[in-house]
């Protein structure tokens, strides 16, 4: 009995100290949990609220007597409710940042830490991350405002490489067209130069050829009068009468002297194209007849319209309208329009005949029509068209651009339709289109008004 009485005696002492070291151990533990900067919880199997440390009230500014019993999620803001039901639905434990709100009414960001128990309640832990939140939301607003400036400074540089592209492109065009227009007023000047220089000669030639004429005549009527008053003339007269052939000096030399009037007219006509043609160099804007740049051209174009080993002489056929009145324009650079056309069209029938060098080809003249007509009394359109290779589609498309070409190198610059372009568009208002097909030739036509819009 005693020995009974000793060992419960016992029992109690170890349980008493067992409650002792317990109740020690959970002192403890508040103190620790007391001591925590995060926010401690426990919730029951509803969700509501337990036990929460010190830390609620620090961070949340709400007393844990009034909070607990309370649900948690009535403390998280409305908008962030629904990720809080996902959470628990899906038992995601870490890394769950949610926002609260503090009983003045501020949002705080706190990061959750959770466990599930088998009863059904919730210990966990916040974490005050409002102030990495805010260092977050300023370095997202930092990267968003210098993205922004790299992109507006990126959009700026590109405009200025756009810009710096443009201008040099112009540059280019500006160079070009200077480098062509100073070719064409080169030669424009010398055409004129040569053109003075022959004409001089030409015009005493010319203006006295009359007057041989004449004096020719006089002696023919003369010699043929002595005939008659002499019919047998002194042997010596006669012998040399019939050594020279006098009779056929005299059926002759009316003869010779009308092709000489002939080529004269001719070469005065030339020196008047060659003089027309050289006005490159006028600024202003004069009534001119249309018809007579073309002939002008024509003439300057002659010697490559001829024949040659490769094919025969390429058929002008001109289809001008009767009633055209003269065109206010600058007449020097309309004759360039016409050079640059006519002369592509020239190479464009002498390509077709080196393509297809068969006698059929050889035998079949090339052929290039030019065509004047008048358009409401307002607008002369003229078209030159040729038998030649024609143009493909994809590059009847660039044709009008500054350095296209599709001619060997060194044998072409580009420049010729990209300023005949300009002139027809931006001099004079015009309009300047090109219609082809390949091996069904090539038709430019050009339209500018009758009168220059003044200013």
């Amino acid at each position: 009995m005693q020995e009974h009485d000793t060992t419960n005696e016992l029992h109690t002492q170890i349980q008493y100290r067992l409650i002792e070291k317990l109740t020690e151990s959970e002192r403890r533990y508040r103190e620790l949990v007391e001591s925590l900067r995060e926010i401690v919880f426990e919730c029951d199997r509803n969700g509501c609220l337990i036990f929460l440390n010190k830390a609620w009230t620090e961070i949340l500014g709400y007393s844990t007597q009034e909070s607990l019993g309370q649900q948690l999620e009535s403390f998280i803001l409305e908008t962030d409710r629904g990720t809080w039901q996902s959470a628990l639905q899906q038992q995601i434990e870490d890394g769950l940042e949610l926002r609260f709100s503090h009983q003045t009414g501020a949002v705080l960001w706190l990061e959750l830490a959770i466990r599930f128990g088998q009863d059904a309640k919730l210990t966990g832990s916040l974490n005050n991350i409002t102030e990495r939140k805010r260092a977050e939301t300023l370095l997202k607003q930092a990267n968003e405002e210098l993205e922004h400036r790299v992109q507006c400074r990126t959009h700026e540089l590109s405009q200025t490489n756009e810009q710096l592209t443009t201008t040099l492109k112009q540059l280019q065009q500006a160079q070009g067209w200077l480098i062509q227009q100073e070719k064409m007023s080169s030669l424009g000047q010398l055409v004129a130069g040569v053109a003075h220089e022959i004409n001089n000669p030409v015009s005493f030639i010319h203006g006295n050829l009359e007057h041989v004429q004449d004096y020719t005549q006089n002696l023919i009527r003369l010699i043929q009068q002595y005939q008659k008053a002499c019919p047998s003339p002194a042997n010596a007269i006669q012998a040399e009468a019939d050594s020279m052939d006098l009779e056929f000096i005299l059926a002759d030399l009316p003869k010779v002297l009308s092709s000489m009037k002939m080529g004269s007219d001719r070469i005065c006509e030339i020196v008047l194209s060659l003089r027309n043609f050289s006005r490159l160099n006028e600024a202003e804007i004069k009534p001119v007849n249309i018809h007579n740049g073309l002939e002008n051209t024509l003439t300057i174009l002659n010697h490559r319209l001829k024949a040659s080993s490769k094919r025969p002489a390429i058929e002008v056929i001109k289809q001008y309208a009767n009633n055209l009145p003269p065109v206010e324009c600058y007449a020097g650079l309309l004759n360039q329009v016409f050079m640059n056309i006519l002369a592509n069209a020239i190479e464009a029938i002498d390509d077709m005949g080196q393509r297809d060098n068969s006698q059929e080809w050889v035998e079949k003249a090339g052929k290039i029509t030019l065509k004047t007509s008048l358009i409401d009394h307002q607008w002369v359109r003229i078209s030159i068209a040729d038998t030649g290779l024609g143009i493909p589609s994809e590059v009847q498309q660039q044709i009008f651009n500054p350095f296209f070409t599709t001619k060997p190198v060194g044998k072409g610059t580009g420049m010729g339709l990209a300023i005949s372009y300009q002139i027809v568009t931006e001099r004079h208002g015009g309009k300047l289109e090109c219609f082809s097909s390949p091996d069904q030739g090539t038709e430019f036509v050009f339209q500018i008004p009758i009168q220059q819009a003044v200013g």
